[in-house]
């Protein structure tokens, strides 16, 4: 079953917006991810053909940007900045803490599914290294006890 076929009047309504249809490709992809937790290829051939481009297209535009996923996510999805300031201020200590906590290891799901982890480029908070994309929302100065703040209660093997 197509994912947007209930969508089709919001995507109507979104594409109208911009001179043309091609333009809403970003909000359009945006809206597959948020309904289905992540973009598949069938997905993307479905948002290419609404648009009214190559499939080809579609994939370029969601394998340049981090904030889309390409396979399913845990129910609460970390996107950790592994560049040199939070490298520096221990960013892979603090993968290591969360993979060895929550069960999440960079670039997999926590066996309950609860958690996934990706390592990421620069997140734009240098200031506050090191950070992380908890879904949407910004968080910097990690801590393994700001970690467990955020995260909630450890898996049962942590």
């Amino acid at each position: 079953m197509p994912v947007l076929a209930a969508q089709t009047q919001e995507i109507e309504t979104l594409c109208a917006k911009y001179p043309q249809r091609r333009s809403a490709l970003l909000p359009v992809l945006w809206m597959v991810q948020q309904k289905e937790g992540w973009i598949s290829q069938d997905s993307m051939k479905e948002v290419a053909e609404i648009i009214g481009c190559t499939a080809a297209e579609v994939y370029e535009v969601v394998s340049f940007y981090t904030m889309y996923q390409q396979k399913p996510t845990g129910k609460t999805h970390i996107a950790l900045c592994k560049t040199l300031a939070c490298a520096i201020c221990g960013a892979f200590e603090a993968s290591d803490y969360i993979t060895a906590n929550y069960g999440a290891p960079a670039g997999g799901i926590s066996p309950d599914g609860r958690y996934s982890m990706e390592l990421v480029e620069c997140i734009g908070a240098c200031a506050n290294a090191p950070a992380m994309l908890l879904g949407e929302d910004l968080h910097g100065d990690l801590t393994p006890e700001k970690i467990d703040q955020l995260l909630g209660p450890k898996a049962a093997n942590g």
